[in-house]
């Protein structure tokens, strides 16, 4: 607004003047109001006019023109309100949107569609049509996705060891898994398959419900074929290790041993042939072919003798890989043949033998040596350790109390910590100790110690602590042909499978209750040999080791009336 000063001749003419509180000027003229009378006695209204600056138009706002407005509803195009015009006259009509279409989306399972609309790059707005008067907020753009198109699969097994795939539906649109019928519970295609612990062990041994499981150890049958004897090796007896005494010697002993304890699952401890009278293979074919005769699953584990043989270990390993009943697996770790084995019940784990290659075979063959994992060093390698522990840790998140058992072929370091309750020595070449006649000896431990450990390994401990950590609860070992005691110690047991051939050395009773370690062709005539096999009897409810004993063949029942010789 501006101040005016008019003159008194002008307010003359008009008939009066009038200044507004803020400095508007008043005229005359307006119809409607009345700040002074003419003489005829009509009023006449003095506009009070506001400045009305210009506005541009917008695509979404109408603009005006500057003019000066009285509350009155007049409107003047100058500040004397001299022009009058129309309120019409001084808008200014909106300007055009810059509409781009944007094409629509069909909508499918997996994804919103979204509608056709137009948009406005001035004033960034969405519409639903191509004039421009329906305006879209961007929620209304969005369609719902499309129905999944699902196909129903019913739940089915997926091998004998227990895995299934779950009930589950797919979507052919979208190659989706769903939980549901109604496609709303998404999964991925690893989320329907039920995951059964009865696949983590390479090797399953089912027992029928309503007994206990019964295992056998058989250990250093060490066959010997004299006639394959190399040239120039003295210490043969050729008529006592000659090839048609394999019975005699062997099998008629295994034969008594398998069909008195009627095992539901067998293990060899090593030294299963003496490899360097083998150089044909015909002896271990010969025990293969033997062993699958009873139709029970057994499982052997290389000594220190069997990979002397020049056929390889890699050919042993394929040999008794292609047996029916020989559960064995050769994987590429330090040794030959590591691999586990399950004894379960209707489906669940009760225990599990690991099976291990202990190495330390210092007369390999070439051949055996060729692999690349047969190695002289007695011990476990990083890799067979970091093998079973994985697997271990994996049993035990699906069943926590599985019961852990160890089996191979040379022994720890720490057995002869465990046996010295008993008085062991390990500096003493020969001992004589026979925990069947001894007093005081604890519920449970059984068997004779004969002579001093030969090669033992670990003797940090770190290993049998490692093992320890993960649950172990039993080692079976071999190697110690004159060794046959079984005890407790820290809550482990720690055995020595009972000798089961008359090959090599073995241990032998005489008369008056005393017991030689010898070769079975000097010993005395009135001596007995004792050979057989170590029993391991489960319990049904959790798989823990309910009896342990040996058994002794030729004697009733396999056992000796140890009484007799006691002091």
């Amino acid at each position: 607004m501006k101040k005016h000063s008019i003159l008194t001749a002008i307010c003359a003419l008009v008939g009066a003047v009038s200044i507004s509180v803020c400095g508007l000027l008043t005229l005359t003229g307006c119809s409607d109001g009345a700040d002074s009378s003419h003489s005829d006695g009509t009023s006449e209204h003095v506009h009070q006019l506001s400045y009305v600056s210009e506005n541009q138009a917008t695509c979404k706002t109408e603009g005006n023109i500057a003019y000066w407005a009285c509350d009155c509803g007049s409107f003047f195009l100058d500040e004397e309100g001299t022009e009058e015009v129309t309120e019409v006259e001084v808008k200014v009509a909106k300007t055009a949107h810059a509409l781009t279409n944007v094409g629509g989306i069909e909508p499918t399972c997996s994804y919103n569609g979204r509608r056709e609309y137009w948009f406005c790059s001035v004033c960034k707005t969405n519409y639903a049509d191509e004039a421009g008067t329906e305006e879209l907020k961007m929620a209304q753009l969005l369609l719902d996705k499309a129905p999944h198109n699902l196909t129903h699969h019913e739940e089915t097994a997926i091998d004998d060891r227990g895995n299934r795939v779950m009930e589950h539906w797919t979507c052919s649109s979208c190659d989706g898994y769903f939980a549901d019928a109604e496609g709303m519970t998404q999964i991925s295609q690893e989320d329907t398959i039920l995951f059964s612990a009865l696949s983590i062990p390479d090797f399953v041994v089912e027992v029928p419900v309503g007994r206990e499981p019964v295992v056998l150890q058989l250990s250093d049958t060490q066959i010997i074929d004299a006639a394959q004897a190399r040239p120039g090796r003295t210490g043969v007896e050729y008529n006592y290790w000659a090839t048609d005494q394999i019975e005699e010697r062997c099998y008629d002993f295994l034969t008594e041993v398998i069909n008195a304890t009627k095992p539901d699952f067998i293990i060899l401890t090593g030294d299963v042939i003496y490899g360097e009278f083998d150089d044909s293979g015909t002896a271990l074919i010969s025990f293969i072919n033997f062993m699958d005769s009873f139709e029970i699953p057994w499982s052997p584990v290389f000594g220190n003798h069997d990979n002397e043989s020049t056929k390889g270990a890699d050919w042993q390993c394929e040999q008794l890989e292609n047996s029916p009943y020989c559960y064995f697996e050769q994987k590429e770790l330090t040794g030959n043949g590591n691999y586990s084995v399950a004894i379960a019940q209707d489906g669940e784990i009760k225990r599990v033998f690991y099976m291990l290659d202990s190495n330390g075979c210092g007369n390999a063959s070439a051949e055996s040596k060729a692999n690349g994992h047969t190695t002289a060093a007695p011990g476990f390698g990083q890799d067979q350790i970091k093998w079973y522990t994985d697997e271990i840790n994996l049993l035990k998140e699906y069943v926590p109390d599985a019961k852990i058992s160890f089996a191979y072929h040379i022994q720890q370091a720490v057995f002869g910590e465990a046996y010295t309750k008993y008085g062991f020595n390990q500096s003493k070449p020969h001992q004589d100790i026979n925990l069947d006649t001894m007093e005081g000896v604890a519920e449970g431990d059984f068997g004779y110690i004969g002579r001093a450990m030969k090669g033992p390994w670990d003797s940090s401990k770190s290993v049998f602590n490692a093992m320890k950590a993960l649950g172990v609860d039993s080692i079976f070992v071999g190697h110690e042909h004159c060794n046959n005691v079984s005890i407790v110690y820290e809550g482990i047991r720690f055995t020595y499978g009972l000798k089961s051939s008359e090959y090599d050395r073995f241990n032998f009773l005489h008369p008056n209750g005393t017991i030689e370690g010898g070769y079975g062709y000097a010993k005395a005539k009135d001596a007995i040999s004792l050979v057989g096999g170590t029993v391991i009897v489960l319990s049904e409810e959790d798989g823990t080791i309910e009896d342990c004993y040996n058994y002794y063949c030729g004697f009733e029942n396999g056992q000796i009336d140890w009484e007799q010789f006691k002091a």
